[in-house]
């Protein structure tokens, strides 16, 4: 693997966004962060995201992966959404939006939230306060007969 950054414009970009975030900017957290932190909407898995840094030409464990993943959300540069399952995806997307999600693949897609009506939000327990709403939209295709 390379040095921490090739001094390119790219790399500092991405290093000052860690930074900034409150993530010490590893090699492994920089070269995720190119990746990831493009201005590109998308909803990666640690198994995919694993699968193209390998493709990259560099390596790094897919635990380091996941703790990537799992660091960046937490410093809200990424979104964890429930996928199927058990499986979570991490999206880039951090605006307020839901989703469609495809049962059979995976495949998640953004819903704009300009096309959602919430007629009426539910009390909220007393000493709580919203702070967001989660829609998925879970799809199964049609069975035709």
């Amino acid at each position: 693997m390379t040095s921490i950054c090739d001094n390119n414009a790219e790399d500092q970009r991405i290093i000052a966004c860690l930074e900034d975030a409150g993530v010490r900017p590893t090699r492994q957290r920089v070269l995720i962060g190119r990746l990831l932190l493009d201005g590109k909407k998308r909803h990666v898995g640690a198994e995919q995201l694993y699968e193209e840094v390998q493709s990259s030409g560099h390596h790094m464990a897919l635990a380091t992966v996941y703790n990537c993943l799992h660091k960046f959300a937490g410093a809200g540069l990424l979104r964890q959404v429930k996928n199927i399952g058990d499986s979570v995806l991490f999206d880039t997307n951090l605006s307020e939006h839901y989703h469609f999600v495809d049962i059979e693949t995976g495949a998640m897609v953004d819903i704009n939230p300009a096309d959602v009506t919430l007629k009426k939000m539910p009390t909220i327990p007393e000493g709580f306060e919203a702070e967001s709403i989660e829609l998925t939209v879970r799809l199964r295709r049609k069975v035709t007969s």
